[in-house]
């Protein structure tokens, strides 16, 4: 394991992106929509969906995406993800996916995963921890902006307040996050090609005298979700690329 994948893993650091594993590397998932373009239609919330309308992540129960995965130090596989239900709550819609990868030489153990989307457009993505440690999040959380806002190139900002046990040890990390828009390019996955909006999200923090900065890209197609994510490390001037995702293939719920 290389020395960032291997401070990956002693902090339970997460990524977001795609899909979602809780093993030793990350990445989160949506997903959808098959053929060689990208549709322009909205795709609303069905199942309880609330009647919030989105565009570049489509919300039904039963929504299925399947991702091809490649991840440092294994020979890679694949995740699917599938929305199991979708609630309307007082910010918006609560959506439950259920994820399960099947990659070498990592765990199957299938994960839930909870997002928020809000009326505004925001999405509330959950923290995907990797490695065998326990982390808590404190307080704190991950926002995808609306759509608008990601166009504008404006950042949203947070703060996770992080404790994480390691080996028998408790420490209290903060993990600061950016996420904003990287404009739009065309994106070729197995699933087809895609015109898709960029979410650039970085997130940096300091782990036992070791500064950290994860970047996870994520290619979003409209009506589709993510297609593709991309989740790269940097530490001490050394950059690794820690896992790829691209879309095999979506069917709708």
């Amino acid at each position: 394991m290389s020395r960032i994948s291997a401070v990956l893993v002693a902090t339970g650091l997460l990524l977001v992106g795609c899909g979602a594993t809780s093993t030793n590397s990350t990445t989160l998932t949506p997903g959808g929509g098959s053929g060689s373009s990208s549709s322009s239609s909205s795709s609303s919330g069905g199942g309880g969906g609330g009647g919030i309308t989105t565009t570049l992540f489509p919300v039904a129960v039963g929504n299925t995406w399947v991702y091809n995965d490649t991840i440092a130090d294994h020979p890679g596989g694949t995740t699917t993800n599938m929305m199991t239900s979708v609630t309307p709550d007082s910010g918006g819609q609560k959506v439950t996916i259920k994820t399960h990868s099947d990659i070498t030489g990592l765990p199957a153990t299938p994960t839930t995963l909870t997002y928020q989307f809000n009326s505004d457009g925001s999405i509330e993505v959950p923290y995907a921890q990797v490695g065998n440690n326990t982390v808590t999040i404190k307080s704190g959380g991950i926002v995808w902006p609306p759509r608008a806002q990601l166009e504008s190139g404006q950042p949203h900002t947070s703060t996770l307040s992080l404790q994480i046990k390691v080996a028998g040890r408790t420490t209290n990390v903060q993990a600061h996050v950016t996420v904003k828009g990287g404009g739009t390019a065309s994106v070729t996955v197995p699933a087809g090609t895609y015109q898709a909006t960029v979410v650039v999200e970085t997130i940096s923090e300091h782990f036992s005298g070791v500064s950290v900065t994860i970047e996870v890209r994520t290619w979003l197609a409209n009506g589709v979700g993510p297609v593709k994510s991309v989740a790269s490390t940097k530490s001490g001037g050394v950059s690794e690329t820690v896992s790829t995702e691209v879309l095999k293939s979506f069917t709708k719920g």
